[in-house]
């Protein structure tokens, strides 16, 4: 007897911990107590969002591992195709003579395609696995904006000490 389908708007057992790194919340009694109270409410008013957060915690789970690991470099992915094909049908018979070549316009038989190729890199856009990160992290937020009050601090560019000469 196979076990039943698992419910796609339901949290899994590991969700709380995951939740927990992905949002890098300290492992206290009351902050897992509001993790704990997040998740139950949004699986009572919108259970329809789990899936989505689900998501986000395993895309987090995958880069967070990738970084662990030290990343391996990317394979390079395509900006631009183009290509140049014939008008029409290309016919059964054709031309064999030079006379015939000529007056049938060969660049109609031709078929161009070229392919140009990037070499990912950090700086490359949707490419730096800490940008992912983030952006997986503001969809949680968006799903549990509860915890936001729980998680560190960004720190921000204009953040240093006072020294004073």
């Amino acid at each position: 007897m196979s076990d039943p389908p698992a419910n796609p708007n339901a949290w899994r057992p590991a969700d709380l911990e995951a939740i927990r790194r992905a949002l890098l919340i300290p492992v206290t009694s009351p902050a897992l107590r509001a993790i704990n109270d997040a998740m139950a409410q949004l699986e009572r008013s919108y259970s329809e969002a789990i899936p989505g957060a689900k998501a986000s915690l395993d895309a987090i789970a995958v880069i967070d591992a990738g970084l662990a690991a030290g990343g391996t470099p990317a394979e390079p992915f395509v900006i631009k195709t183009t290509r140049k094909a014939a008008a029409g049908p290309v016919p059964a018979e054709l031309p064999k003579k030079k006379l015939d070549v000529i007056e049938y316009a060969t660049e109609l038989l031709m078929e161009e395609v070229s392919t140009e190729y990037a070499e990912p890199t950090a700086s490359s856009y949707g490419l730096n696995p800490a940008a992912q990160r983030r952006g997986h992290v503001a969809n949680l937020l968006l799903i549990l904006p509860g915890l936001v009050s729980w998680c560190p601090p960004a720190p921000t560019p204009f953040s240093g000490t006072l020294i004073r000469s």
